[in-house]
């Protein structure tokens, strides 16, 4: 029986939601022994254990993620998983490019039930000729500070830990990546324009419109921001083709509203074979997306076939080197 050693860097919420998902996937896999994770300070080495496969999980700042898993793969670790963005800079993304090691990105959502049946039913036409994938992406928290007060003490106020953008490469990177996987190309195009009104800090954007062009026609919308009042983690995904269209969101995540001509129905999630394993209407929001990521990249490294995979770091690379050499436009009015 393989022995797994996970090592997390990074206390935060995502690092307690990488410690819960490992402990659900202990229970799940038996054919793996997986040991308690060992917390790795911020300034701390990172080192595998003598024995078994070490799994080096990031969850620190944004700005310090590339170290980090540039670090586990010099130090010998058998695979990583890393929140994303795996890079904030175009020198970090030269750089990662470099890594061996196999190495999984925390993009949640495209794990999830609602964007794994739709890209599968893009694949098989069901929505004829793809017009193109609108959404958005919109949470409270900046809007919130704005009549609450900032929160001076927070990382992402400091350049150097969150990187020269807040809205876009924080959350906006999510959305993109749904989009692209859904698309099943890489945009030959991003442009859009961003605002920053209420921001905490001169680099944090508060607000972008993302547009993507591909080279088969098709184009990408969304609105992305953290200046919605009274939003939740409103996150939406909707699929316009010639035969069909589609809506899904991460606050109903086990249905898809389906439209054909000027009839609607919906389609719900029946297996519980995916994330923790709990019935449809009965799981646990994101943290099914790390269960599903962490369960694929160990199946991974242990020699066992997964039917899905993981969201790779050469992909999250390419997109962020993209989103930071794109033609987005601050706001005139900021």
């Amino acid at each position: 029986m393989a022995v797994i050693h996970p090592f997390i860097v990074g206390h935060g919420r995502a690092g307690n939601a990488i410690a819960q998902a490992l402990a659900i996937l202990k229970t799940q896999i038996t054919a793996l022994e997986i040991r308690e994770p060992i917390w790795v300070e911020r300034h701390s080495p990172l080192a595998p254990a003598a024995d078994g496969l070490s799994l080096a999980l990031i969850s620190n700042p944004h700005g310090l993620h590339a170290e980090r898993i540039f670090e586990a793969d010099r130090a010998g670790f058998v695979a990583i998983a890393s929140e994303k963005p795996a890079c904030v800079t175009r020198e970090q993304a030269s750089k990662l490019s470099r890594v061996k090691a196999k190495t999984a990105i925390f993009h949640v959502y495209r794990q999830m039930w609602g964007p794994q049946e739709l890209k599968k039913m893009i694949s098989e036409k069901f929505f004829g000729d793809l017009i193109t994938i609108e959404g958005r992406y919109w949470q409270a928290s900046t809007a919130e500070r704005a009549l609450t007060g900032p929160a001076p003490q927070s990382w992402k106020n400091n350049i150097a830990l969150s990187g020269p953008s807040d809205t876009l490469l924080d959350v906006g990177v999510h959305w993109a990546d749904l989009a692209i996987f859904l698309a099943e190309s890489f945009p030959s195009k991003l442009s859009g324009w961003s605002s920053y009104a209420n921001a905490e800090a001169a680099h944090r954007d508060s607000h972008v419109h993302l547009v993507m062009d591909f080279s088969s026609g098709l184009r990408a919308l969304s609105s992305i921001t953290k200046n919605a009042h009274g939003a939740t983690n409103h996150f939406e995904v909707n699929v316009f083709g010639t035969k069909a269209s589609a809506t899904w969101t991460f606050l109903n995540p086990d249905e898809i509203n389906l439209g054909e001509g000027r009839e609607r129905r919906v389609l719900t999630k029946k297996s519980s074979s995916t994330g923790t394993g709990h019935p449809p209407f009965h799981g646990a929001g994101w943290m099914e997306g790390y269960i599903e990521i962490l369960r694929q990249l160990l199946f991974e490294v242990s020699g066992v076939q997964s039917s899905t995979r993981y969201p790779t770091l050469r992909e999250n690379i390419q997109l962020v080197d993209a989103l930071l050499s794109s033609k987005i436009l601050k706001s005139s009015a900021d």
